[in-house]
């Protein structure tokens, strides 16, 4: 289970920072300060699992699988997002 979280922690934090980076060049300011609660929470969840992990070298496997599905999956989000009906009325604005 702790592996599990600590994917979960890794993946959203990569995910999240990889989408902020994609609403800060857009200057979506509203967006990136909501974004940017969601990376401390998850930043503070897989310090908390990391730094208490008993086999580092599995945390660390299982830290950069975490990392390297994040990054992929939020250039597809928002690469959807922007299509949708919701993501079209945020640039609109």
């Amino acid at each position: 289970m702790t592996y599990l979280l600590l994917f979960i922690g890794q993946f959203l934090n990569v995910f999240l920072l990889g989408l902020n980076s994609q609403f800060v060049r857009d200057r979506k300011i509203a967006l990136c300060f909501m974004v940017s609660w969601g990376i401390s929470t998850s930043q503070f969840t897989y310090i908390y699992i990391i730094a208490n992990t008993e086999n580092p070298v599995i945390a660390f496997f299982v830290s950069g699988f975490g990392g390297a599905f994040g990054i992929c999956s939020s250039i597809y989000f928002y690469s959807w997002f922007k299509k949708t009906n919701l993501g079209k009325r945020i640039w609109k604005t």
